[in-house]
């Protein structure tokens, strides 16, 4: 698993590493250790691999988009609710204005949510919320509340609202390829994406067949297994 999300993340495995040799369950931690890992995000514990995932998902999603890996910065934070227990929220740190971002946020955070959920059907037993940072610096250009007179005629619906024009985004060395070239580039990066995702979900679904195993022998199982739903 963790060749599977170095290779998403972009990192390199250590030199002279031993190579994974296929998919293995975990040993299982100990109840104790199970219950300290909920309330930090360690590389090994569960809360490290949601973390993962969600960043992974993330870039997916961006990607897909059209828009700026750089742009929206992904955060994950421990919280333990008082109703719900402990969890996680996903912060959203948008690292540059623009203002059809800001228009299609909602739209985004909600694609984004269905993306978890379709990969992790249990993601409501630890996902609390989803919350957004502004750390744009001088990139927006309403530093500043307007008049007060703004709020007083609410728009009627279906009435067009203007959208200030956006800074046209910098231009990647990249772009200066030909276009049929980078065509074929993201096709591929398209396909890694999927093919990983879908390593993951045997991963998940191999952890999930040791644990009905372990509770089919009498063994107490920390958690629900995961349903892994298909991919598109």
């Amino acid at each position: 698993m963790r060749q599977v999300f170095e290779r998403l993340l972009g990192l390199r495995a250590k030199a002279g590493g031993p190579a994974d040799s296929g998919l293995k369950p975990a040993s299982r931690p100990s109840v104790a250790a199970n219950r300290d890992s909920q309330h930090t995000i360690e590389d090994n514990s569960d809360n490290g691999t949601r973390r993962q995932l969600v960043q992974m998902l993330l870039r997916d999603c961006l990607r897909r988009h059209g828009i700026a890996t750089d742009w929206v910065e992904c955060q994950m934070l421990v919280v333990n609710s008082r109703n719900r227990g402990p969890g996680m929220y996903v912060r959203l740190v948008l690292r540059r204005w623009d203002a059809r971002l800001m228009t299609y946020a909602f739209a985004f955070q909600n694609e984004l949510l269905a993306a978890i959920t379709q990969f992790e059907p249990q993601s409501s037993t630890w996902l609390h919320g989803i919350s957004w940072e502004f750390k744009v610096g001088d990139s927006c250009p309403y530093p500043n509340m307007p008049d007060p007179a703004i709020w007083g005629a609410p728009v009627r619906a279906g009435t067009a609202v203007e959208v200030p024009a956006a800074a046209p985004a910098p231009v990647p060395a990249a772009a200066a390829a030909p276009a049929a070239v980078v065509a074929v580039a993201a096709a591929d990066v398209e396909d890694d994406v999927m093919r990983d995702l879908k390593d993951l979900q045997n991963m998940f679904a191999a952890r999930d067949a040791s644990i009905e195993q372990e509770a089919a022998s009498g063994v107490h199982a920390d958690f629900q297994p995961t349903q892994p739903s298909g991919l598109p």
